[in-house]
């Protein structure tokens, strides 16, 4: 007769395991749909960089751009704050717009950098359309910080002070075609031509809008001190699935072993459940726990509930 079995050794309920799961993936809410870009193992690449010499081609047009989304923002917020208005809000406008994660960088992932002849140009690809933050992004993103960086308090200032006054033409002016402050006169000359042996940059990359909160979420996340977290797709969290039940059977196992009994004794007539049937469950219960997660966030950061992701 085999000894008593130590309930400490017993296999735990599967919910237990699925819950524990949920908490390990700890965010996989940040998966919308099988639309999130995850990179197989083995094929994943660095994050992009700036191509500093492209800088020189395209720094007028980013001003612009840069420019024309400040007039934008500083003329909503008078809208919105009227004399509630403070300049720490029009600088917290300005250190964002070269943040293509934050709305105010959105711009960043909208325009693509295309060749003509002899010119690198900024194309707009549309008001729906976003793409990845690859090479060109970043290069776009280290022009707007050349730009801006150094000067954003007096930016702000001049947006703040001047008010209603500062229009478009009149931050591009500001910021763009300065004669007596070089750092503020991108415009001032037209760029260089591109050399004939610049190796052409990489084609536009669209993304599903959903990548795009994603990622403004985490980065809202990591502000609030709840950084370190990473996005799972749904074939990942089946191979995870997968790669736990390995380890627990071989666990159970063990222990069923050292205590003199089979674990697969405890349910004969059950039928083995396919990953798919796995992964589906984890998914289930992982959806469950990252709404809870995104009710909390939405309350923590304000944001607006038409900007709340849905998992699906």
């Amino acid at each position: 007769r085999p000894p008593p079995i130590d309930p400490a050794s017993m296999p735990k309920r599967r919910s237990s395991r699925l819950a524990l799961l949920a908490c390990a993936l700890l965010l996989a809410l940040l998966v919308a749909d099988a639309k999130v870009t995850v990179h197989d193992k083995g094929k994943k690449k660095g994050p992009a960089r700036a191509v500093k010499s492209d800088v020189k081609y395209i720094k007028c047009q980013v001003c612009e751009e840069v420019a024309k989304t400040l007039s934008r923002e500083a003329s909503s917020l008078r809208d919105e704050k009227g004399a509630k208005l403070t300049e720490a809000d029009v600088l917290e406008k300005v250190e964002k717009v070269c943040d293509p994660t934050a709305e105010e960088g959105e711009w960043l992932v909208k325009h693509d950098l295309v060749e003509k002849g002899t010119a690198l140009t900024m194309k707009f690809m549309g008001a729906d359309v976003y793409g990845k933050c690859g090479v060109e992004c970043k290069t776009m993103q280290r022009a707007c910080e050349d730009i801006v960086s150094d000067r954003d308090t007096d930016i702000a200032e001049a947006l703040f002070t001047s008010g209603d006054a500062m229009k478009r033409a009149a931050v591009t002016a500001f910021l763009c075609r300065d004669e007596y402050e070089t750092e503020r006169g991108s415009c001032l000359r037209a760029p260089p031509p591109t050399p004939k042996d610049r190796q052409k940059g990489p084609a536009f990359e669209a993304t599903d809008k959903k990548e795009i909160d994603m990622q403004r979420m985490m980065k809202q996340m990591e502000a609030m001190g709840m950084g370190g977290m990473q996005m799972y797709g749904r074939d990942d969290m089946a191979e995870m699935v997968s790669d736990y039940d390995d380890d627990f059977a071989a666990s159970a196992a063990a222990n069923g072993e050292a205590a003199g009994f089979n674990a697969q004794s405890f349910d004969e007539d059950a039928p083995a459940a396919s990953v798919a049937e796995k992964a589906k469950n984890a998914w289930s219960s992982v959806k469950q726990f990252g709404r809870g997660i995104a009710d909390k966030l939405k309350n923590a950061v304000g944001s607006d509930p038409d900007d709340n992701v849905e998992l699906r």
